[in-house]
């Protein structure tokens, strides 16, 4: 499965791996990954914790009801709220520690150092629980999703989920941390903007979802439709085909980024219809894409995305 000739750039082996760790260059290991298995069981336990030793009390205090007044297999406003505060404090914190720990590192500002002196690229250890604090995650969204708040978007979230996973598993696996971590932190920016606007939506506070939701879709035009295709695309596309050449594994790759970049497209037409649909109420309403499939009637801010 792992055929060097068809994962690895030309003039790269298995054996270079070796090599640089024996020189005391630490790089990714195929066995680095079995800890973000126990790691997902944990977030997952935290958020249960959380949410309803943290979550749930802050949402009664603000008046969230516990119970749907619609039909009795609602989802319940108050779970809702938790769910998106557990997401809100994820989102924003992983993405201050992708800043902080991303700051300094040459190839965030120049791509081409994403690729340059390949595969020496040391594994530092700020980028290694980045990485698994993230593949943790989502593997962790991957189980929950299939008990959590249902969305009409089930299955285009699921094939998100295992995308990003196929893409952070086999990046890590073969060194490509560094375009991987950028991809992450772009992907981090946006979605507490989007848990923010829900909160506040559960809690009756319009303005302050009205806003939310503005800037979440401003960052998310900006990062996602602009920064992403301009700066990862091109550098995955081009420049590393430039460096690297050309091998097997390179349309994989790309193939999984522009993959993530149709549903980038797909996701934002539906953030357009709810941005429409505020402008005519003067108020953000129901998201098409993400309440429970039986909520059709429930006025809701949950125009949500998962990175």
């Amino acid at each position: 499965m792992w055929n060097e000739h068809f994962w690895l750039p030309r003039n790269t082996t298995w054996r270079d791996f070796v090599e640089l760790e024996q020189q005391g260059i630490r790089v990714p290991r195929f066995q680095d990954l079995l800890y973000v298995y126990p790691l997902a069981g944990v977030l997952y336990i935290l958020r249960l914790l959380f949410e309803r030793y943290i979550a749930q009390p802050i949402g009664r205090s603000l008046s969230i009801r516990e119970f749907s007044k619609r039909l009795k297999h609602d989802t319940p406003p108050l779970a809702k709220f938790s769910e998106s505060f557990w997401r809100f404090i994820f989102y924003l914190s992983v993405f201050i520690y992708g800043l902080v720990i991303l700051n300094d590192k040459s190839w965030i500002w120049d791509t081409r150092h994403c690729w340059l002196n390949y595969p020496n690229h040391r594994l530092t250890n700020d980028v290694f629980w980045y990485y698994m604090i993230e593949l943790a995650f989502y593997w962790s969204l991957v189980f929950s999703q299939f008990i959590d708040v249902k969305r009409k978007d089930f299955w285009q979230m699921f094939l998100h989920h295992i995308a990003t996973i196929a893409l952070l598993s086999f990046s890590y696996i073969v060194n490509f941390v560094r375009i991987g971590a950028l991809v992450l932190v772009i992907h981090d920016c946006g979605d507490y903007w989007l848990e923010c606007a829900k909160m506040a939506k559960y809690a009756k506070a319009q303005k302050i979802c009205d806003t939310s939701f503005g800037v979440f879709a401003l960052v998310w035009f900006i990062t996602r439709l602009c920064y992403y295709p301009y700066k990862v695309l091109y550098t995955t596309t081009f420049e590393e085909l430039n460096i690297l050449g050309l091998f097997p594994a390179y349309y994989v790759f790309n193939g999984l980024l522009i993959l993530l970049q149709i549903l980038h497209y797909f996701w934002f037409y539906l953030i357009c219809q709810v941005a429409i649909s505020a402008l005519k109420a003067g108020k953000v309403r129901k998201d098409e894409r993400s309440d429970s499939e039986d909520s059709d009637g429930e006025t809701t801010t949950d125009a949500r995305k998962d990175k």
